[in-house]
């Protein structure tokens, strides 16, 4: 039996999302640029475990400026493998996030963030989970799951869950309960 791990399905994904993606990173003159295929940075663990990753980058100016735009899964993930119709089961959790500024108003963060940057990754995360014969989605192409923008982690700060700051402002898409099927491995889709 071949060990399927949940975390290294999503980090295949995350290589993957690049390919036909656009996004417009702003160009520091008040306009956009348009980055095709952007390096996306890829973490799993816990939130303290993300957070501490995410400060020992910006520790180094070289892995500072890599380590956004980011696709984070939440661990631990607890696996359903009792159905014989699937290799496994599970519920997921995800941020994808990007660099802000405090200074921000909502407005400038749905366009600059939200629009420009973290709605296109979303919905090419959807696209290659739809596309890849590992997973099983549902007749209607969807992927279940609970979508929430949060706006206020680039104003007051985003907060692990014993409490400790992200060292810096971000904006986030915040991915709860994503029902996935693994399928098994001889029941590939074609």
């Amino acid at each position: 039996m071949i060990d399927l791990d949940i975390t290294e399905l999503f980090e295949e994904i995350v290589k993957e999302l690049p390919e036909g993606l656009e996004i417009l990173y702003p160009n520091g003159k008040g306009g956009t640029k348009v980055v095709k295929s952007p390096r996306l940075n890829y973490i799993f663990g816990s939130s303290q475990y993300i957070k501490d990753i995410l400060d020992e980058y910006s520790k180094s100016s070289a892995q500072s400026e890599r380590k956004f735009p980011l696709v984070a899964l939440f661990t631990p993930i607890s696996e359903d493998r009792g159905d014989a119709d699937y290799f496994s089961k599970a519920k997921v959790s995800l941020i994808i996030a990007c660099s802000s500024c405090k200074e921000w108003s909502n407005e400038m963060r749905r366009t600059t963030s939200f629009k420009n940057i973290l709605r296109p990754i979303y919905k090419r995360l959807l696209e290659v989970l739809y596309e890849d014969s590992r997973f099983d989605c549902d007749y209607d192409e969807k992927v279940k799951h609970s979508y929430s923008e949060n706006y206020s982690y680039g104003r007051y700060g985003a907060y692990t869950d014993s409490g400790e700051a992200v060292s810096e402002p971000i904006d986030a898409i915040n991915i709860r309960s994503m029902e996935i099927k693994i399928n098994n491995l001889n029941c590939r889709r074609k």
